[in-house]
C-alpha cells in the first residue's frame, strides 16, 4: 500500500474525538498477527474487535479498511514478511503482555513518532491540540501518525487538547539501544522456544538457544529491550530445519556428557594416582585465592576424599565450580598451588589428578560427591530423553489471544453496552381496564376480535419491547434513584395535555433534588393549550420556577413582517416536531425518543414507536441535538411568570416580533 493509499484508508477510519483510527489498538494488532501466522482471514479474526469498537463508539467502518490498515502495520512493524511471521512477530505472539511491546516497536518503526512523543513527554499536563498538530509535518503524519499514536494509547487527542500518557511513552522510549542485536536474537529465541518445541526442561531450551545463535544466555532481559533491538536488526526468520539440527546436535552433546560422567561414577580401570608425602599434613592454610565461604575447607575435604579413594582421580569439575563460583581454570590454578597436588583440566569437564598429598586434614566427601554424580547423570539422561523425537512448530501459539479479546470487551464502559428498547404505544386492554374497553368495544364483534388480538400480542411480546409509559417512568426514576452528576431533565414535545399531570410528582421530586427542567415546545398553542400546560405542570411546580425554563421554537419559511391581525396559519410555519426526553449526561443518563407527544393519545391509544436507551453514544447524540435547538431558540425563552398569567393570544416568535 502506497503512502497515498494508506492516507486514504486512514482518513476513512479516522475518528474525531478522540482522534484515532477506528477499530485499531495494540490488542487488535496482536489479533491480526495471530491471524496471519495461522493463515486465517484477517477480517474474520478482527471481527471481535470491530464489534467491540462498534459498541464503544456507536459507529461503523468498512471491515476491509480495518483489515488493510492492520496488514500495513504488520508489514511496517516487521512482524510479518511475505505472509510469514518474523522472529520479532513470534516474540509478540509468545508474550503474555504484548500491548506494551507493540508500542515499543511503533516508536522505533514510525518516522517522527519518537520526535513527537519526546516533545509530548516534556509537557507534564495536557497540551493544546494546535500545539500537538504543529509537531506533525505533513498530511501523512497528520492523518496516519497522529491518529495511530492515539490508537496505540500514547495520547488521547480531543478537538481542543491532547493528553499524553507519560508512563507508556517513557516505557517505549527507554527500551531503545539497551542490548546488542546478537543478545536480542538469543533472548528472542529463549521466549519463543517453549511455544515451538515440546520440551519443558529449561536447561535444554537454553542450550538449544546457544546451539542456534552461538550466544550463551545470562540474566533475563526485558522484553521491551528485545523488540526495540530487533526492530533495528535485519529481518530474522525462524528456520524449523535449523531448529531440528540444533536439537539433534544438543542431544548428541548430552550423550557425550553422559559418557564422561558414567565412568566417574563407576571407574573400571586401575588407578595410577600417586600420594605425595609432604612435610606437613595439608590443611586450610595451604589453600589460597578462594572467595567462597568455607571454600578453603571444601577444597581440603575434596583432596582428603581423593586421597582416601583413589578411584576418584578423574573428578567432575562441576562439583567444584558450582560450590566455589569459580571457572575451571581458576580451580586448577588454586589446586596446583597446594603442596603435593599435580592435576590438569580436560576439555570434557574433568579434572585429572596425577598426585595428591598423602596426609590431608579434611573430611571424606565420598557420599556427597557420589550423590552429586548420581543426580547429574540422572538430569543428563532426562535431557537426552527430552530431546528424543521432538517435533518443531512453525509458529508459536498466540498465548494471550483469548485474554486480549476478553479484555477488549471488558474495557467497554457500562454505557457502551447499556440496554436499548424498542418503545411503543399500542392499545393495551389490560392497562386501560375493562370499563374503558367495554365502552370502546360496545357490541361490535370486530372490535371484540381486535381486543382479543391485542391482549394476545401484549402477553407474548418479545423482550426488546417496552411501553412509552414504562420507559418515561424509568427515565425519570434514573434521576431519583441514582446520584447523577448532571442534573438536567430535557423534554422536547410539540404538544402536551393532561399526561404531564401523571408525571408531575416525579418531576417535582427531581426539581426538589436540584434538577433543572428544560422544556422545548412550539409557539402554535392556543390559549386553552397554554392554560392546560399551566394547570397540569407549571402550577404544580411553581415553588421551583427558578429551575424551569421553557423555550418555544417556531419559524416562518419566508421572512415577513408579522402583525397581530395576520392569519398565522398562512405564514408557512415550521417548528418543533421531534419528541425527545433525556436525563443526566451521556455517561450516566438515558434518552427516550420517537413519535409520541406528551399526550394521552400518544401514551395510551395511538400506535407509536420509538427508542429508549442508556447507551453513552446515543444519549450523547440526543443531548447534542436537543441543545442545538435549545440554543438557537434562546431568543424565544418564555417568562414563567408570564406563562403563569396565561397569554390571551397566540405567541409570536420573538425573532419576528
Amino acid at each position: 500500500m502506497t503512502d497515498g493509499e494508506l492516507t486514504t484508508v486512514a482518513e476513512r477510519l479516522r475518528t474525531r474525538s478522540p482522534k484515532r483510527l477506528w477499530g485499531l489498538s495494540p490488542e487488535s494488532v496482536y489479533t491480526a498477527l495471530a491471524a496471519r501466522s495461522a493463515n486465517d482471514s484477517l477480517t474474520d479474526r478482527l471481527s471481535t474487535h470491530v464489534r467491540a469498537e462498534m459498541l464503544r463508539t456507536n459507529g461503523e467502518r468498512d471491515p476491509e479498511d480495518v483489515a488493510r490498515i492492520h496488514d500495513w502495520i504488520l508489514k511496517e512493524f516487521d512482524l510479518v514478511n511475505n505472509g510469514e511471521p518474523t522472529l520479532l512477530g513470534m516474540v509478540i505472539l509468545a508474550a503474555e503482555e504484548p500491548q506494551q511491546l507493540v508500542r515499543a516497536i511503533a516508536v522505533n518503526c514510525l518516522r517522527m513518532a519518537e520526535v513527537v512523543l519526546r516533545s509530548c513527554n516534556d509537557i507534564e499536563e495536557s497540551l493544546p491540540r494546535r500545539e500537538f498538530d504543529s509537531l506533525l509535518a505533513d498530511d501523512w503524519e497528520e492523518t496516519v501518525l497522529g491518529s495511530l499514536l492515539g490508537s496505540l494509547g500514547f495520547v488521547t487527542s480531543y478537538p481542543d487538547s491532547v493528553e499524553p500518557h507519560h508512563e507508556r511513552i517513557e516505557s517505549a522510549l527507554n527500551a531503545q539501544d539497551e542490548i546488542s542485536e546478537d543478545t536480542a536474537i538469543a533472548e528472542a529465541y529463549r521466549r519463543i522456544l517453549p511455544q515451538l518445541v515440546d520440551v519443558e526442561e529449561e536447561q535444554c531450551l537454553e542450550d538449544i538457544v546457544e546451539q542456534v545463535t552461538g550466544v550463551a544466555l545470562s540474566e533475563d532481559t526485558e522484553a521491551m529491550e528485545i523488540v526495540a533491538a530487533l526492530v533495528d536488526a535485519p529481518t530474522v526468520f525462524v528456520d524449523p530445519d535449523e531448529l531440528d539440527d540444533a536439537i539433534d546436535g544438543q542431544r548428541k552433546k548430552y550423550d557425550q556428557e553422559f559418557q564422561v560422567l558414567r565412568p566417574l561414577l563407576a571407574p573400571t580401570s586401575e588407578s595410577t594416582l600417586r600420594r605425595v608425602d609432604t612435610s606437613n599434613s595439608v590443611d586450610e592454610s595451604a589453600v589460597a585465592n578462594v572467595q567462597a565461604d568455607d571454600g578453603s575447607k571444601f577444597l581440603v575435604n575434596v583432596l582428603a576424599t581423593i586421597s582416601a579413594h583413589s578411584e576418584f582421580e578423574m573428578f567432575d569439575v562441576q562439583f567444584l565450580t558450582d560450590r566455589l563460583s569459580m571457572t575451571p581454570y581458576a580451580v586448577y590454578r588454586t589446586l596446583s598451588a597446594i603442596p603435593g597436588v599435580n592435576c590438569k583440566v580436560r576439555d570434557e569437564g574433568v579434572i585429572e589428578f596425577d598426585s595428591v598429598p598423602l596426609t590431608v586434614d579434611g573430611d571424606d566427601l565420598r557420599e556427597e560427591y557420589t550423590s552429586h554424580l548420581l543426580t547429574r547423570c540422572s538430569k543428563v539422561q532426562q535431557r537426552i530423553n527430552a530431546l528424543s523425537d521432538v517435533s518443531v512448530s512453525t509458529s508459536p501459539e498466540p498465548v494471550a489471544l483469548n485474554r486480549i479479546v476478553a479484555e477488549d470487551y471488558a474495557s467497554l464502559d457500562n454505557g457502551d453496552v447499556a440496554p436499548a428498547y424498542f418503545t411503543y404505544t399500542l392499545v393495551d386492554p389490560d392497562v386501560l381496564g375493562e370499563k374503558k374497553m367495554d365502552a370502546y368495544v360496545d357490541d361490535s364483534r370486530g372490535l371484540g376480535r381486535e381486543r382479543a388480538q391485542l391482549r394476545r400480542w401484549h402477553k407474548n411480546q418479545p423482550p426488546g419491547l417496552r411501553s412509552y409509559t414504562a420507559m418515561t417512568d424509568r427515565l425519570f426514576s434514573l434521576g431519583l434513584e441514582r446520584e447523577l452528576d448532571s442534573k438536567i431533565l430535557r423534554i422536547m414535545t410539540p404538544f402536551d395535555d393532561d399526561t404531564f399531570n401523571e408525571y408531575v410528582s416525579q418531576i417535582r421530586r427531581l426539581l426538589e433534588q436540584g434538577f433543572e427542567l428544560r422544556l422545548l415546545t412550539r409557539h402554535t398553542k392556543e390559549e386553552w393549550e397554554w392554560r392546560r400546560l399551566q394547570r397540569n405542570l407549571l402550577s404544580e411546580i411553581k415553588d421551583h420556577r427558578n429551575r424551569v425554563t421553557v423555550h418555544t421554537y417556531s419559524r416562518f419559511k419566508e421572512y415577513q413582517r408579522v402583525r397581530p391581525e395576520m392569519d398565522f396559519q398562512n405564514l408557512g410555519e415550521f417548528g418543533i416536531h421531534g419528541k425527545l426526553q433525556t436525563i443526566g449526561q451521556p455517561e450516566e443518563g438515558a434518552a427516550l425518543l420517537g413519535s409520541a407527544n406528551f399526550m394521552e393519545n400518544s401514551y395510551d391509544w395511538n400506535p407509536e414507536c420509538g427508542v429508549y436507551t442508556e447507551r453513552t453514544q446515543f444519549v450523547d447524540a440526543a443531548i447534542e441535538f436537543f441543545d442545538i435547538v435549545w440554543n438557537v431558540s434562546e431568543a424565544d425563552e418564555l417568562s414563567i411568570e408570564r406563562l403563569q398569567e396565561i397569554p390571551d393570544r397566540q405567541l409570536v416568535p420573538t425573532y419576528y416580533s
